[in-house]
C-alpha cells in the first residue's frame, strides 16, 4: 500500500512537504514544488489516510450542509455551487444531509459529522434557535445559515446568517408586475411560517401598498400534497391553478409564485387546459432555477447572486474553522430581475 513516504521519495521531498500539500498549505511553495508532489500523488494513487489526519488534527477537511429536500432545483444548485468552490479553493469535500425539515434528522446529522471529526456546516432554511443547534454550536460546531429564519428576533445572532434580501424580492416582483398594467395580482405560497417565504409576502403586500392597490385577499396559500412541500413543488403548483380555477369568477392578470417550481406547475397545468402564458395570465417565480430558461415560455423569475453568497457562507465558516475569531453577522444580498417570457410585456410607447 503506497504511503505518504513513498510520494515523498518520488517528489524528492520531505514527508513534511507533501503533508503541507494535502493540508493546504501551500502559499509558502514554489509552484513547481507543488506541481511536482501532486503528480507523484496522482501517479502512485496514493490516498491520504483520513482518520490518521483525524487523530493528528482533531478534524477533517470536510463540511456538512444540510438541506431541507434533494428535490428542490434551488438547493440542488446551491450544493453543486458550494461543493466545487469547497473543493477548488479550500480543499474541503461536502457531505450532504438531506432533513427534509425534520428535528431528529438536522440533530442526527450534527452529532453524525461531529463524530466524522467535521467541525463545521452549511445549514440551509432551518431555524438555527433550534435546541440541538444552539446545543450543537456550543460543543464547538460552527455553523453559517442560509435563508435561514430564527424563532426571536430578540436573541443575539449566534451564527452567520447569509440569504438573500426576500422582502426585496417579493417587491421587485410585484412593481414589475405592476408596471406592465397588471394590478389583479394573487401571490401563491405553500402551508409554513418560513421565515423567508413570509419576507417574500410581505414585500409583495408593501409594494401593493405603495401603488394604492388593495392587500385583501392576495395570497393563495397551498398545504402540501402529501407530508413535505419541498419535494412536490410542481404538484403544488398545478393544484393551485386549479383552486384559482375553482375558487374564481376571473383569472388574476398576474401571479407571482414563492419559487419557479410552483410556477413551472402552474404554466403547466394552465396551458394543458388551453389557458395561454403570458396571453391569458403572467407568472413569475422566485429563483432561476437552471429550468427556468428551457420552459414554454421561458420563466420570468427573480434570481439571487448564489455563487457569492456561496463564496461569503465558505469564506467565513472556514475561517472559522482554522482558529480565526469572527464576530456573527448578518449578509443580505439583492435580488434582481431576470425578465424572458412568461409575462405580458406592455409595448413601448
Amino acid at each position: 500500500m503506497v504511503g505518504i513516504k513513498d510520494v515523498a521519495k518520488q517528489a524528492g521531498v520531505s514527508v513534511s512537504t507533501v503533508s503541507n500539500v494535502l493540508n493546504g498549505r501551500v502559499n509558502q511553495m514554489r509552484k513547481e514544488t507543488l506541481e511536482r508532489i501532486e503528480k507523484c500523488i496522482k501517479e502512485l494513487h496514493y490516498l491520504p489516510n483520513r482518520s490518521a489526519q483525524q487523530l493528528k488534527s482533531g478534524n477533517v477537511k470536510m463540511l456538512g450542509v444540510l438541506i431541507p429536500s434533494f428535490m428542490n432545483p434551488n438547493f440542488a444548485s446551491l450544493v453543486n455551487i458550494l461543493e466545487k468552490i469547497a473543493r477548488e479553493t479550500y480543499g474541503y469535500q461536502i457531505i450532504l444531509g438531506n432533513t427534509n425539515r425534520q428535528d431528529d434528522q438536522e440533530q442526527r446529522f450534527l452529532e453524525d459529522i461531529s463524530s466524522f471529526g467535521i467541525k463545521g456546516a452549511i445549514v440551509v432554511s432551518a431555524d438555527t434557535d433550534k435546541p440541538h443547534f444552539v446545543h450543537a454550536i456550543k460543543n464547538g460546531m460552527h455553523l453559517v445559515s442560509f435563508d435561514g429564519l430564527r424563532s426571536s428576533a430578540k436573541n443575539s445572532l449566534l451564527i452567520d446568517s447569509i440569504s438573500m434580501d426576500n422582502f426585496k424580492a417579493g417587491e421587485l416582483a410585484a412593481s414589475f408586475l405592476i408596471q406592465q398594467g397588471l394590478k389583479d395580482l394573487m401571490f401563491v405560497s405553500i402551508h409554513g411560517d418560513i421565515v423567508s417565504r413570509l419576507n417574500k409576502i410581505s414585500g409583495f403586500k408593501k409594494e401593493l401598498e405603495k401603488q394604492g392597490i388593495d392587500v385583501k385577499d392576495r395570497e393563495l396559500i397551498i398545504k402540501e400534497i402529501e407530508n413535505y412541500g419541498d419535494a412536490e413543488l410542481t404538484g403544488i403548483g398545478s393544484k393551485a391553478a386549479d383552486i384559482l380555477l375553482k375558487t374564481r369568477k376571473k383569472l388574476p392578470e398576474g401571479i407571482i409564485a414563492i419559487n419557479d417550481m410552483v410556477a413551472l406547475g402552474m404554466i403547466s397545468r394552465f396551458q394543458s387546459l388551453g389557458i395561454k402564458v403570458p396571453e391569458d395570465i403572467s407568472i413569475i417565480g422566485i429563483d432561476d432555477t437552471y429550468l427556468s430558461s428551457y420552459m414554454s415560455p421561458a420563466l420570468t423569475t427573480i434570481s439571487s447572486p448564489m455563487y457569492k453568497m456561496a463564496q461569503q457562507m465558505l469564506k467565513r465558516l472556514i475561517s472559522r474553522i482554522e482558529g480565526q475569531k469572527l464576530k456573527p453577522k448578518e449578509f443580505l444580498y439583492m435580488p434582481k430581475l431576470v425578465c424572458r417570457d412568461s409575462v405580458k410585456i406592455l409595448p413601448k410607447r
